[in-house]
């Protein structure tokens, strides 16, 4: 498996995993939590469930995120731009 298809699938897995977690803090199902869905807009999001959002994928994959950048992320893809930092920074 070349690197381009195995970090493909790492970020799908990792998108995958993502979803479950706003979707099990929001109680929402996961097909509710689509790339663009906008967290606040379309979501609901409050700065306390953001807030849990954030603490639970820094303890699903083990980065920190900061208040400032979590704070600015609306969209899944956005979170997912925000894990790849951290595990860059982190490395």
């Amino acid at each position: 498996m070349t690197s381009t298809m195995a970090n493909s699938q790492q970020t799908t897995a990792d998108k995958d995993e993502l979803r479950a977690i706003v979707a099990r803090v929001l109680e929402l199902g996961t097909e509710e939590v689509t790339d663009d869905a906008g967290f606040r807009d379309d979501l609901g999001v409050d700065s306390l469930a953001l807030l849990e959002i954030a603490t639970q994928i820094e303890a699903a994959f083990g980065v920190s995120l900061t208040d400032d950048d979590i704070s600015a992320a609306d969209t899944l893809d956005e979170i997912q731009q925000l894990l790849d930092k951290a595990r860059r920074s982190d490395s």
